[in-house]
């Protein structure tokens, strides 16, 4: 769909997209959040932007630490919620598969929970609350007994029925929750091929962010299985499939290259040679993960600036809104477990 199809297809949507981007948090405010020496501090800045309602409701000023991240939450699935109500009547089908990652981490957040013991209020906070997974949803499904028994009863009039009785599967063998977690992975990605064709039609940048978002899950499993002393033999299983680079490339990558630093020094799809740099001093791999997050970030960027009428702005906005919760939170935590800001703004780079 070209020219004046997508003007008038998209002009409303990309519209309210346009003015939910222009209350995403500016470069200057999200230094001054990493660089305040308190949560109080923090939150002050905060209160600035969009999220002051969000905040509002659960304390405002006096706000509890765990209850900021309720805030959160709540500000992020609003957001997403408003996304599927905006966009054309003939995409929101599109959305709704787009954001479906969003109900099964609420799904992760739960079997976690339930295999270390933990009652549903331990994850309440983390969750979006999407139409489908939502705080209600999980709540009943936490009064299972079991792990089995939570991925059942959520898969129950399911458009993931089999996605989770594939993770209940893989727990059963395995006994272990990582597993599901992975079949959960493979099971959304796999799902997203029949759609992808249909979203490389719609707006062919946006699918490729998708597929950016693929090659950084499977670069993250090499790295970590590295790390580890792993040979590849074991870890194949648990690559995804639709990513940019095909698991031929992956084994290559990962077999020709002696040590975790060499083969991320081989990694061409993401520039991480700053990331390389921040491990090499604190040993964190998330580095590696902050800094894929950031060149998707900034992808998304260059589709949503300019003012194009097309599925592009949205898909955008969802990454944008994303990174944007996902980088308020590392950098409140790094108040609560003291870490050096300067550190933390060389691990984000948000919209620099």
């Amino acid at each position: 769909m070209t020219g004046l199809d997508d003007a008038f297809t998209y002009s409303y949507s990309s519209a309210r997209v346009k003015a939910m981007e222009s209350a995403l948090i500016d470069g200057a405010t999200m230094q001054h959040i990493i660089d305040a020496p308190d949560i109080h501090s923090a939150l002050s800045f905060l209160f600035q932007t969009s999220y002051k309602e969000s905040l509002v409701k659960y304390g405002g000023m006096e706000i509890k630490k765990d209850l900021v991240d309720f805030a959160l939450s709540r500000n992020f699935a609003e957001s997403v919620n408003r996304l599927v109500s905006i966009a054309p009547t003939t995409q929101r089908k599109l959305v709704r598969a787009l954001i479906g990652k969003w109900d099964l981490y609420n799904v992760r957040l739960a079997i976690e929970a339930k295999e270390h013991g933990k009652p549903f209020e331990s994850i309440s906070m983390y969750i979006t609350d999407n139409a489908v997974y939502n705080q209600a949803a999980i709540r009943e499904a936490m009064r299972e007994g079991t792990v089995e028994g939570v991925l059942s009863r959520l898969a129950i009039n399911s458009p993931y029925a089999q996605i989770l009785k594939d993770a209940s599967a893989a727990y059963s063998r395995s006994r272990s929750v990582a597993e599901a977690i992975t079949a959960i992975d493979i099971g959304y990605y796999d799902s997203l091929s029949s759609v992808m064709y249909q979203l490389n039609n719609a707006h062919y940048q946006s699918a490729l962010i998708v597929k950016m978002e693929i090659d950084m899950k499977n670069l993250l499993t090499l790295i970590r299985s590295k790390r580890l002393g792993l040979k590849f033999q074991f870890i194949e299983r648990y690559l995804i499939s639709n990513g940019t680079m095909d698991k031929k490339h992956l084994e290559q990558l990962f077999n020709s290259s002696s040590s975790l630093e060499e083969m991320v020094q081989h990694v061409t799809t993401f520039p991480l040679k700053d990331s390389l740099e921040v491990y090499r001093r604190t040993r964190q791999l998330l580095a590696f993960e902050i800094g894929m997050n950031n060149y998707i970030l900034n992808q998304g960027l260059k589709v949503l600036k300019p003012a194009i009428l097309s599925f592009g702005t949205i898909l955008a906005y969802i990454y944008l809104k994303e990174l944007e919760v996902y980088t308020i939170r590392i950098a409140i935590n790094s108040k609560v477990y003291g870490l050096d800001p300067e550190e933390v703004s060389m691990l984000i780079a948000w919209r620099k």
